[in-house]
């Protein structure tokens, strides 16, 4: 089984899809998926741990995540190598996972550091392709249920 860690902002959640937490609008399909897989699952975003407790809640999917790391909760933040490291030793050591992590970001400097500690990695962004990705990015795809369907997680 893998461990799933997904960057919030333009990886599960659009940016540009609202204005205030209130015209979040939970995606029922992506919920399903990640209640589906049973993998431990995490938040890892440069945004606020308040950010990301407000934008899962009203995606209607907090319960599907372990833990979310923020930057008011990390010495350091991505793409920084200590931020990764720091979130992969807490996993592995705090979570007891010793699984493979899979890492979900819409930026490729972010890819780029967690495939150099040897995290799976997954480009999410709208014109990605994966005839024209990077030596760091291991799968691309558009959007994230793109991705949770054709992605091996076992």
């Amino acid at each position: 089984m893998k461990v799933l860690i997904f960057d919030l902002d333009d990886t599960l959640l659009m940016s540009n899809s609202y204005k205030r937490y209130s015209d979040i609008r939970p995606n029922n399909y992506l919920k399903y998926l990640l209640k589906k897989h049973p993998n431990k699952k995490f938040i890892y975003t440069n945004g606020t741990y308040s950010h990301g407790k407000d934008s899962l809640n009203a995606m209607k999917c907090k319960d599907s995540f372990q833990k979310i790391y923020g930057r008011d909760t990390l010495p350091y933040m991505k793409p920084d190598f200590k931020s990764f490291n720091y979130v992969n030793n807490d996993i592995l050591y705090n979570h007891n996972l010793f699984d493979k992590r899979i890492f979900f970001d819409d930026l490729q400097e972010n890819l780029k550091t967690a495939h150099y500690i040897g995290w799976e990695t997954v480009w999410i962004h709208p014109q990605a392709n994966n005839n024209m990705k990077a030596n760091y990015v291991d799968h691309a795809y558009t959007d994230v249920i793109d991705a949770l369907h054709s992605i091996d997680l076992n």
